[in-house]
């Protein structure tokens, strides 16, 4: 099977991120929550729409570190805008929870390991949700390598999983709040990681 790009879909995404920052009274209410990390740094963002209004939540700080400070600045919000125009993105499958190397309990110096985790429900019509885990990159030549090596962990063909998959819709009493993973340190054979906490 064909692995499956995630360079569009990410743009779509990112859309519709755009969408309920700009225009939070057209939804009955939205869950956005995005986590990067990039170069053994992190970043957290959340935006929820209730009531017709938008609250915004953002931390940041390096991974070996337990507790990331609150982003005031929102300094980390250009760099989770930058992962969205990434033009190499793939998405890993449910196989990447359970492996040795899950993409959140390894430093990743060549690639922006992003989660992002979606709840929409627009007026008159169903409620929506999506979580997916994609690898960025800036160059084909490390998107080629990382999929010779992680080609196992990676969606073919769009393949849904249980844990990690594209748009489904869901019951308005689904709508609950879905947490995002918190990156926590570890050390490692020398090397500074993350694992969910």
């Amino acid at each position: 099977m064909a692995v499956t790009s995630y360079t569009h879909y990410l743009r779509e995404l990112k859309r519709i991120i755009d969408h309920v920052r700009d225009r939070p009274f057209e939804f009955d209410g939205a869950d956005v929550q995005l986590a990067l990390c990039k170069n053994g740094f992190g970043y957290k963002c959340r935006d929820v729409v209730r009531d017709g209004r938008l609250s915004s939540e953002h931390y940041m700080g390096p991974l070996r570190i337990d507790e990331w400070q609150p982003d005031h600045e929102q300094i980390g919000r250009a760099e989770i805008d930058e992962f969205f125009e990434l033009p190499e993105v793939f998405a890993y499958s449910d196989r990447a929870l359970l492996a040795e190397k899950n993409p959140l309990s390894v430093a990743h110096w060549d690639a922006t390991i992003g989660i992002v985790e979606i709840e929409l429900h627009e007026r008159r019509l169903p409620p929506r949700r999506q979580r997916m885990l994609f690898a960025g990159f800036s160059d084909r030549v490390h998107a080629e390598f990382f999929l010779a090596v992680e080609r196992d962990l990676i969606v073919e063909d769009h393949q849904q999983g249980a844990h990690l998959y594209e748009w489904r819709e869901t019951n308005a009493s689904d709508m609950a709040s879905i947490a995002v993973p918190r990156f926590a340190s570890r050390r490692d054979s020398g090397r500074e990681g993350s694992r969910l906490a």
